[in-house]
């Protein structure tokens, strides 16, 4: 059984086809015969023209134009419905582009017709899923996640890196920074005999504290 939204649907199909054929562009025949039809009612070509040119000129100037337009627009200038339209001259046929914008007016009625018939189509015809994220931005989108997965995990690397490495270097610097502090001058490398004397006489004053403080005082005031 057909639902009522396929049955209305088949309606639109069939009055957009109509719509869309009267709209459809003037022939060089309609032209030829719309001039016959108004100077059969007695009506008189522009005097500017040449008459071997009548229909080509016309023809141009009405390209594009739908031919129900013209039809319509040819049936009331021979009624003289137009007769408040300055452009119109009553008992002569309009200049062609006169006539063409003639033609184009009486059409915008059908014209808004075919659309609100095919917005109608599309509001009652049923649409797949609509998939918004294209193939290329769901690629893009992938590309942005891994590399922040990437830069993440380096950074964490970085971090656990300096952590692992920052006391031994620390403890390194400490070492290097105790020994010279605590040796003289003259280094081993510059005066070993310099080194073995001092040496000798913090141990020989390490000794003498242990033994009796104030010489350990004294022993450290000499040193």
């Amino acid at each position: 059984m057909i639902s009522p939204a396929e049955a209305r649907l088949s309606t639109l199909d069939r009055e957009i086809t109509a719509l869309t054929e009267r709209l459809a562009s003037v022939t060089e025949a309609a032209v030829l015969r719309s001039l016959d039809a108004m100077q059969t009612a007695g009506m008189t070509m522009p005097p500017t023209i040449e008459p071997r040119k009548i229909v080509a000129v016309y023809h141009y100037a009405l390209s594009g134009v739908p031919s129900s337009g013209l039809s319509a627009a040819t049936q009331k200038l021979i009624r003289g419905d137009y007769a408040a339209n300055p452009n119109v001259l009553l008992g002569t046929i309009p200049k062609p582009p006169v006539l063409a914008a003639l033609a184009k007016a009486e059409v915008l009625g059908l014209r808004a017709d075919l659309a609100r018939k095919r917005e109608m189509v599309a509001a009652l015809t049923p649409r797949p899923a609509d998939d918004r994220r294209s193939a290329a931005s769901r690629s893009r989108v992938r590309a942005l996640v891994q590399g922040f997965h990437q830069a993440h995990a380096a950074a964490k690397a970085g971090r656990n890196g300096a952590s692992l490495g920052g006391p031994a270097e620390g403890a390194s610097v400490l070492t290097e920074w105790s020994a010279a502090d605590m040796r003289p001058d003259d280094t081993p490398a510059q005066n070993p005999a310099a080194h073995s004397a001092f040496r000798d006489g913090r141990v020989a004053g390490a000794e003498l504290a242990d033994l009796n403080p104030s010489v350990s005082r004294e022993a450290s005031h000499a040193a």
